[in-house]
């Protein structure tokens, strides 16, 4: 009886592995297509229009992971992770000759409470859509590297059992 068990056992993990195997490919595809679509937009797009002065100088995750109490992984706003952990320094833009009191307060999501002078920036164009779809095929890669780690868990817990047989 105990060798039907440990079959059993073994025949679990090898299938929790299998599963394990078939998120990742799907993870690394989605990573894959994201950085594609990342790179034909800079290729498709002038110099000018997808360079340093574009965006931000620092980007911060909008989205980030984390592990609850129960032990489950799951993604949530980056605004809620870091509810009261500022320090209460104001963010600096980019912009010359501008100072950090001469841009007035900025809000916690980094936009200027206080319009910017400048009317290029009001009617800048849009990300391109590359970007957009990168974006998106990032959102989902991250999505399924959790789904991933789910399954990487299962497999310990199954190799675990196993040795305990």
């Amino acid at each position: 009886m105990k060798a039907d068990e440990a079959d059993k056992l073994l025949v679990e993990s090898v299938e929790s592995l299998q599963e394990y195997f078939t998120e990742h490919e799907i993870a690394c595809a989605k990573l894959k297509q994201g950085f594609l679509k990342l790179t034909k937009a800079k290729l498709r797009l002038p110099e000018h229009a997808l360079s340093e002065i574009s965006y931000h100088e620092e980007f911060e995750a909008s989205r980030v992971v984390a592990l609850d109490s129960e032990g489950k992984w799951h993604l949530r706003d980056a605004a809620e992770a870091f509810d009261g952990k500022s320090d209460g320094s104001s963010l600096h833009h980019r912009r010359a000759g501008k100072n950090k009191e001469e841009e007035g307060p900025v809000n916690a999501t980094g936009i200027s409470a206080r319009p910017s002078a400048d009317t290029l920036l009001w009617f800048s164009s849009l990300p391109p859509s590359d970007l957009r779809q990168a974006q998106k095929q990032f959102a989902s890669g991250l999505q399924a590297l959790l789904v991933a780690a789910a399954s990487a868990k299962k497999v310990q817990r199954s190799v675990d059992g196993v040795k305990g047989v």
